[in-house]
């Protein structure tokens, strides 16, 4: 070999493909992907076409408001849930009548209410009659609550002996109905401690309550609780049991002195099982009776309208 050959330099061909080869490149994805989301879009529109008039409104009210609703159920939420937008309601009572709201955890729809597939159509016409007037009513219970509160400090005011009392008696609703918790923030407020005995003031203020609440046609709960503080495992005697006993204490003032007779639903003791203060398991408002004022529902309107 000679060794003057010079050596040939190594060249690299690169050679680029083409926009369009590979049938036009991925554009025709886009283009399908088009067209599958106008498809969707065109199958709901008919979709929506073809819905009563309560479901459209149903489905607006869901757009328009969806803090109202819930993003797990997709139903509508009760007044006093929290939500990322406070919940609404608004009572019509023409021909068209439509309710997407029905507080407390009522249908959304009283037209087609699984409640009324089975009824004629003259039980049909009564039942959404009752549904209607169970909203109603639950709408009614907010005034309730001022003039209950009204009542009590009214009370409070005119009883110097009650007035020590006041910044223990709390008022709300939830979604059972109106909520009054007599709390104990000190010791032998409401009850002396460790017993069902109740204090000369507490018995006082129930005498009172008795008779503004038999007023109502609501029925009422009576709840005892207790704060997780436990008796010493060699008694007898337990948190449930002085739960269940103040409940009573207090149910037995209350229907000796206004509540109309079969207005108490029921008695419990929660012991510490649900908790006033849940930061704070020991803290003395865990220890209280409630009362609750139940909401009515369209079973009771039912009743009225067989008697």
């Amino acid at each position: 070999m000679s060794s003057d050959k010079r050596e040939e330099p190594v060249i690299i061909k690169k050679i680029k493909k083409g926009g369009h080869g590979g049938h036009h490149g991925g554009a025709w994805k886009v283009a399908y992907a088009d067209f599958v989301t106008a498809m969707m879009a065109f199958f709901l529109v008919m979709w929506i076409l073809g819905l009563s008039e309560s479901s459209k409104k149903s489905v607006a009210s869901y757009f328009d408001k969806p803090g109202a609703f819930s993003f797990t159920t997709g139903k509508a939420l009760p007044v006093g849930v929290s939500s990322t937008q406070k919940a609404t309601y608004k009572y019509d009572n023409s021909p068209s009548n439509y309710n997407n709201f029905t507080e407390r955890g009522g249908p959304s729809d009283f037209e087609e209410n699984p409640r009324l597939a089975d009824l004629d159509s003259n039980q049909r016409a009564e039942m959404i009659e009752a549904l209607k007037d169970s909203v109603v009513a639950a709408k009614a219970m907010e005034q309730r609550k001022e003039d209950v509160g009204k009542f009590i400090d009214s009370v409070l005011n005119e009883t110097p002996s009650l007035k020590e009392l006041s910044e223990s008696i709390k008022i709300r609703l939830d979604e059972e109905g109106l909520r009054i918790d007599l709390l104990e923030t000190r010791e032998n407020l409401f009850f002396t401690v460790g017993s069902a005995n109740l204090t000369k003031e507490a018995i006082g203020l129930l005498k009172q309550l008795a008779v503004e609440l038999g007023k109502t046609s609501n029925n009422l709960r009576v709840e005892g609780h207790t704060d997780s503080r436990p008796y010493p495992a060699s008694a007898t005697y337990s948190n449930w049991e002085l739960a269940t006993n103040r409940a009573n204490a207090a149910r037995r003032i209350l229907e000796a002195n206004g509540l109309w007779a079969g207005q108490v639903s029921s008695v419990t003791g929660f012991s510490d099982r649900k908790l006033y203060n849940k930061e704070n398991p020991f803290d003395v408002t865990n220890r209280r009776v409630s009362i609750l004022l139940e909401y009515l529902k369209a079973d009771n309107f039912m009743g009225e309208k067989q008697q």
